[in-house]
């Protein structure tokens, strides 16, 4: 309990840290979103509006930390989804704020065979005007931000949100 109650307090200050780090919030958040770099672990950069274009399926993005006990809880239950769904929606988990190695020990600790990246900086959150981890979000096959699901989602929510987006 009192190793949950340290994560969510950390969680919390580096998402206000975040937040007031920023220059300032984007409206526009939908077109700067899928320009924005993103380092994939198999050593690709690309954007997510890149990655939507070039297999024309949705996109759900998970951001995530390995010091975010949420986080962790969500892993099992995404890597599930894109084992149900790999052949129609592609999965992408960004690390944000962990060291490269840590990320990956967590990623290979988990078994995640979906695409992985990392945001050192937090510029996804940033640009989403998102405080804390976890975020998800769901991006529809013509590159349109469909939800933005903010804090621990559930495998019914994610059921549902899923099937929007198919």
């Amino acid at each position: 309990m009192r190793k949950l109650l340290i994560a969510a307090i950390l969680a919390l200050l580096v998402g206000i840290a975040i937040f007031f780090l920023s220059d300032s919030r984007n409206e526009s958040a939908s077109t700067d979103l899928f320009s924005l770099p993103v380092s994939l672990t198999d050593g690709r950069d690309t954007t997510l509006g890149d990655l939507v274009s070039e297999t024309g399926r949705p996109l759900i993005v998970n951001f995530w930390a390995t010091w975010c006990a949420p986080c962790l809880e969500e892993l099992p239950m995404f890597e599930s989804s894109n084992q149900r769904f790999k052949d129609e929606i592609d999965f992408l988990g960004i690390n944000v704020s962990d060291s490269p190695t840590k990320a990956k020990e967590m990623i290979n600790a988990t078994e995640i065979s979906y695409l992985t990246g990392s945001d050192p900086e937090g510029n996804f959150l940033i640009e989403l005007g998102v405080v804390g981890l976890p975020a998800t979000v769901f991006i529809s096959k013509q590159g349109d931000l469909i939800d933005l699901h903010i804090g621990q989602i559930s495998s019914t929510d994610l059921d549902m949100k899923i099937s929007w987006i198919r």
